[in-house]
């Protein structure tokens, strides 16, 4: 009853010029769908890690992290893990953050004037970010050389 022009018809199936690998994520034969969710929340977080409890009072207060302000925080923690720190808290700006080094993971953020007292944590790092016009760390309007 229906006449169907078979040759008119398109294919379901994708077509291996439109497909992208390079977009696909890495992952090893047999890797678990943890393991590569994983693997795809740290790539998009520059490799930190992010508590749960940490997400939870990064929404709270309304405190943001870029990728500027990760790349900036990794170039700290290296510099802290040299010196021997493994529990930081982390000064960006007005916000603070408890970061476990070794696993890059942020453990808990805060305001700064709103939570004087900060435990659990070997080592205060002050992280600075670059100076877009020297290239430079920069802490306030002196540049650091």
């Amino acid at each position: 009853m229906n006449n169907v022009n078979w040759e008119s018809t398109r294919s379901l199936t994708p077509s291996p010029t439109r497909s992208s690998t390079a977009a696909q994520p890495k992952t090893q034969p047999g890797a678990s769908f943890r393991d590569v969710l994983s693997a795809a929340a740290k790539s998009a977080t520059n490799g930190w890690n992010v508590s749960q409890h940490a997400q939870q009072r990064l929404s709270q207060r309304g405190i943001q992290l870029s990728a500027s302000d990760l790349d900036a925080m990794e170039r700290a923690a290296k510099q802290a893990e040299q010196k021997g720190a493994t529990n930081a808290y982390m000064v960006l700006g007005p916000s603070g953050f408890v970061v476990n080094l070794p696993s890059r993971t942020v453990v808990t953020a805060m305001e700064n004037a709103s939570n004087p007292i900060v435990t659990q944590i070997d080592s205060v790092v002050f992280v600075n970010r670059l100076d877009p016009n020297t290239g430079g760390f920069s802490i306030g309007d002196r540049p650091i050389r």
